[in-house]
This record gives C-alpha cells, structure tokens and sequence, in this order.
C-alpha cells in the first residue's frame, strides 16, 4: 500500500516551519550582533545552520519514507537516522573544539527549530480553541483561518 503524501496541504504546514526556523535564527544571530559581540551573531548562526539542515535532511528522508510502503522503507530510514545522529555529533563536537565559538550562542542557535514547532504548536492551539469558543464550522478551521501568522 503506497500512500500520496502531499507536504503543502498538510495542517501545520512543514515548509512554514522551515521559513520559521530560518527566520528565528536570522533574528537571534542580528540581536546576538547587536547586543552582545559578533563571535555571538557568529556563533547562534553556526548553531542555527547545523539545526536547520539537520532538521531538512530530516524532512526529506521522512518524506521519502512516508511515500512507499512502510515496511520496505523503515529500516533503510532507521539506518540512515541512526547514521546521521553520531554524525551530528561530530560535527557539534569538531565545531566546538575547533570552531573558537561561544558555546551558549552555538546552543541558542540549535534552538531555532525547537522555537519554530513550539510557536507553530501555540498557534494551531490558539487557532483551535479559539475555533470552539466561537462556535466555528469545522470547514473554517480546516483551511487555516484564524491562525497566527
């Protein structure tokens, strides 16, 4: 059983997430520059751009997965996972040991994904339990009005 995935007619929409994440560590690295140093700015983009790759890469190997049937796909997605996470930490640990950059501007930066699903996350509740109090047809609320951005 194959299955049709189609990533923009999603309900919380992945590629909105994506701009997010881009968008808060572009805002982060600037307010880092601005209020503190440029080894800040430098450091939470660093941080940023190793989250939001990752984060992609992610999004692609789970798309992939979700397309064909879900036994044949599962362990190649498994093995490919559990490849890229030692990776990952390699690279956090070469670009901590080696990269002369702030460890909390580098954390702040691995943040931006966690910050963009979060705001996502407190938008469709809002949007949602705004929907009930306000007695809503559930065709309003399905095709997003009402949402925070």
């Amino acid at each position: 059983m194959t299955r049709k995935i189609d990533p923009g007619n999603a309900d919380i929409s992945i590629a909105k997430i994506e701009r997010l994440n881009w968008l808060f560590t572009a805002l982060m690295a600037l307010a880092g520059g601005l209020f503190f140093s440029l080894l800040a700015a430098k450091s939470i983009l660093v941080g940023g751009m190793i989250a939001n790759i990752s984060f992609t890469l992610m999004k692609r190997d789970t798309l992939k997965a979700m397309k064909g049937p879900l036994s044949s796909v599962k362990l190649i997605f498994l093995l490919k996972y559990y490849v890229k996470l030692p990776a990952l930490a390699l690279l956090l640990y070469f670009v901590i040991k080696h990269g002369q950059l702030a460890i909390a501007g580098l954390l702040i930066g691995l943040s931006s994904v966690v910050l963009s699903v979060g705001y996502t996350a407190l938008c469709e509740f809002i949007r949602y339990s705004g929907s009930k109090k306000k007695n809503l047809e559930p065709e309003i609320v399905d095709k997003g009005h009402g949402s925070c951005i």
